[in-house]
């Protein structure tokens, strides 16, 4: 069992939807900075596949893009954009080629990450799947190193707890030990985190024991 190391900087899986405020084409607006570094693009790349290779999306992996991104709140672990597209915290990358926890904590941001896009979250329409109230906490476009004119929604909790539940799901498959990913959670807890409006730790963490009894 891998010790798991209090890294509390750490906290927040996201999955966004972007959309641009004024009439600037999104797709030159709504680019997120990114970082170049080959030795941790590899270990990414190797640890997203490993998850594919177990979940929906088995057959078809060349379309899942993993970008790394040095965000400017760096609380963000990950972000899933949609069409098979994944931003992973720089900072994250880097200590998961060096400590044990941080390596399962990255496994766990990519679980959650790509069991958002098998689930087709930034597919769904209507205004049901994603939060538009006054609770605040979400993410930002400032946050991700976006520009101010671009705007950004936030899945609900419904749908972040569905990737939670899916992404463990890859890890059983994967024969990853269920109880490193509740222990991680509980490591939130211990470092009283909370989470926020879309990421609440405590409904998280129940219903990853319900999965995996510790």
């Amino acid at each position: 069992m891998p010790k798991l190391i209090p890294m509390p900087r750490f906290s927040r899986l996201c999955g966004l939807i972007i959309y641009c405020s004024l009439f600037a084409s999104c797709s030159t607006q709504a680019r997120i900075p990114t970082v170049s570094d080959d030795s941790i693009e590899r270990l990414v790349k190797n640890e997203a596949e490993e998850i594919v290779a177990v979940s929906e999306d088995n057959n078809r992996v060349s379309p899942y893009k993993i970008f790394l991104s040095d965000f400017p709140r760096k609380d963000i672990l990950g972000m899933s954009m949609g069409n098979g597209r994944i931003y992973i915290s720089y900072e994250l990358a880097k200590l998961a080629s060096v400590n044990s926890y941080n390596l399962w904590l990255l496994r766990q941001t990519l679980a959650h990450e790509i069991a958002h896009e098998t689930a087709g979250h930034a597919k769904q329409d209507g205004s049901s799947w994603f939060n538009r109230g006054e609770l605040g906490g979400g993410v930002t476009s400032v946050d991700v190193g976006l520009p101010w004119n671009v705007k950004l929604r936030n899945y609900s909790i419904d749908k972040e707890l569905e990737a939670d539940s899916k992404g463990l799901g890859y890890w059983k498959k994967l024969g990853w030990d269920c109880r490193i990913w509740v222990r991680i959670l509980k490591n939130f807890e211990r470092q009283n985190y909370t989470g926020d409006v879309f990421h609440p730790t405590d409904r998280r963490l129940q219903q990853a024991e319900r999965s995996c009894p510790v």
